[in-house]
């Protein structure tokens, strides 16, 4: 007694299990037709009718057809939840044509912006149809086809062999229990929730994402693609790296390491939308990742081969034009070279073990060329914006090197306007003093004056003069101021054979051996001295001027003369100027030029 209730107890939980698969896997095979059939990436609703079906037979009307049409809208009202079917005489919303004779069958359907079918119009020919099934059969597949709109699957037909899962009436097997249970959950309240649930427990939010709104993900992915690669070369293009040719191979990949990461991830989300639908097969996953990875096995060789190519043939290419075309036909075979040398052995080992042929022509799809060309195409268009870039630079950089010098060139001219004014104005009042007193030296301040003007109107457009140009014209001053003060000047000028060709500002040492006299001689009563003296120490050029007058102020650069001659310097030698100073029984002011003569 206890075996026999042993059994019965294992027979009906047996039995219990056994139901319970079969009503998942029953339940599973509905969804998977619902996702393959009634979505195709374009349409984020399935295609339905949201108000009650009205059915109107019209044409060649027999009462078996009547008949067998109101038995389909009976068996129709137990199976759809939301809406109901009925048989009218007008103002139908279906309309089905009975013709018995070979005119034609079609079928005309109209849909609302959200899927929504408003109106269907069919054709059924029953001429040929001697048994009530085969018309029953018939009735039902027109009917029961067009509650939606269903599209040829992705990967294949799901084995149903019923209404929604064959493209003709010929193909028929029967009505089956998962088209009743699909076109049930189709028209039940909660059809998107369910679909979601079901959808994202079994392959996750992704792939029910994408089911829905493939298109926009498609969209959204290019758009993503076009912003990381104009991010990628604008990276580049601010990435300042040195020349490969010094730094050996190790190091160049190094540094374009990131460059593989970034095409990696960019290329990523462009396959992203081709990827996902994998999901609900075993090899999902691999699809999902393969297409990051890949770029950056590939990757590698191309980037060695680039490396050597670019030493070895790219730089003996003169023009940039030319260049970039190699540059695309290299890198494009290179990428194929490397993706046959690595993809191809693996392919066809893939083959062999799952009995399949292998064809190496068809191994490299068209769409794989076509990324090829693209990744090609991108590293031409760097070039090329890099190029525009250093050319708009460079442009640039002498633009701003012209301004700069003509900034200089105005600054300096404007000294120089503001010395020979001052020198003009001591100078004409040396001429009045002896005007009426000594007519001879008077005459000889003058035409030394002029003399002086036309060496400064001949050197007008010049910034620099030669040190034996610039001594003459100290010289010729120093004879005015002698005219002025007689014997009570005494000055004398020596230079270094080797400076006298040297070129300096124009007007460097003159208001220097001014500012002695003024400041200096000027203020004595016994003879004074001035001493101009231009040496080489090395290889600076040292230009002195030594007076025998009162010592200089704590700040003689405040002088009008000084503070002009400290600009002058500042603005042609930079660090590479200076002066100094001395009082006492060595007084004198010493400007020195750095690195005017050659080691």
């Amino acid at each position: 007694m206890k075996q026999l209730l042993f059994f019965l107890i294992l027979f009906f939980s047996t039995s219990f299990l056994l139901k319970v698969q079969a009503s998942y896997n029953y339940d599973e095979t509905t969804w998977n037709t619902i996702r393959e059939r009634l979505f195709d990436g374009t349409n984020s609703r399935a295609f339905r009718f949201y108000e009650d079906i009205r059915i109107k037979l019209d044409g060649n009307v027999t009462p078996e057809d009547s008949s067998i049409v109101k038995g389909i809208v009976e068996e129709l009202n137990k199976i759809i939840e939301t809406i109901e079917v009925k048989l009218v005489q007008s103002d139908a919303n279906f309309v089905i044509n009975i013709n018995d004779s070979k005119n034609g069958i079609f079928t005309q359907m109209s849909f609302s912006p959200k899927n929504e079918i408003t109106h269907i119009e069919t054709t059924i020919n029953t001429e040929d149809l001697f048994y009530l099934k085969e018309k029953q059969k018939l009735f039902q597949y027109s009917i029961i086809t067009k509650l939606t709109k269903t599209f040829t699957p992705k990967f294949g037909s799901t084995k149903i062999f019923g209404f929604f899962d064959t493209s003709s009436f010929e193909e028929v097997k029967r009505f089956t229990e998962i088209d009743r249970n699909l076109l049930q959950k189709l028209y039940s309240k909660d059809f998107y929730r369910e679909l979601k649930r079901n959808t994202v427990k079994r392959y996750g939010f992704l792939y029910y994402l994408n089911l829905r709104f493939e298109g926009w993900i498609k969209k959204f992915s290019i758009v993503i693609t076009i912003v990381l690669i104009i991010i990628l070369l604008l990276f580049l293009l601010s990435y300042s790296s040195s020349s490969t040719t010094k730094n050996g191979l190790w190091n160049y990949l190094k540094r374009k390491l990131i460059l593989i990461i970034g095409i990696s991830i960019t290329y990523w989300f462009y396959t992203l939308p081709y990827s996902i639908p994998f999901f609900q097969f075993a090899n999902g996953y691999y699809h999902f990742f393969a297409n990051f990875v890949e770029v950056i096995i590939y990757g590698i060789p191309v980037l060695v081969l680039i490396y050597y190519t670019d030493q070895l043939l790219l730089n003996r290419i003169n023009n940039f034009y030319h260049q970039q075309i190699f540059v695309f036909i290299s890198t494009f075979l290179f990428i194929v070279l490397s993706y046959w040398l690595i993809s191809v052995p693996f392919a066809y080992l893939n083959s062999k073990a799952s009995g399949q042929s292998f064809s190496l022509i068809d191994h490299l799809a068209l769409t794989k060329l076509l990324d090829i060309s693209i990744i090609a195409i991108l590293r031409v268009l760097y070039n090329f914006i890099n190029y525009r870039i250093q050319s708009m630079v460079n442009q640039k950089d002498v633009e701003i090197a012209k301004m700069k010098e003509l900034k200089n060139q105005a600054e300096l001219n404007a000294l120089h306007s503001r010395i020979n004014p001052h020198f003009l104005y001591n100078s004409l009042n040396s001429i009045a003093s002896l005007a009426h007193i000594d007519a001879d030296k008077t005459e000889n301040m003058a035409t030394g004056l002029s003399e002086l003007f036309r060496y400064s109107i001949n050197k007008e457009n010049k910034t620099f003069v030669t040190v034996a140009e610039e001594l003459e014209m100290v010289k010729k001053y120093l004879e005015i101021e002698k005219n002025r003060f007689g014997d009570k000047l005494v000055y004398e000028i020596d230079a270094d054979e080797s400076t006298r060709e040297k070129q300096i500002p124009k007007f460097l040492i003159q208001p220097l051996v001014e500012n002695a006299i003024k400041h200096g001689l000027s203020k004595i009563k016994g003879t004074g001295i001035v001493s101009v003296a231009v040496n080489q120490t090395e290889m600076d050029l040292i230009i002195t001027i030594a007076d025998n007058g009162p010592d200089f102020p704590v700040e003689p650069v405040s002088g009008y003369g000084l503070q002009n001659l400290h600009d002058k310097l500042d603005i042609i030698y930079g660090n590479d100027a200076r002066i100094n100073w001395e009082n006492g029984e060595n007084k004198h002011i010493r400007i020195i030029l750095k690195n005017q003569f050659n080691a």
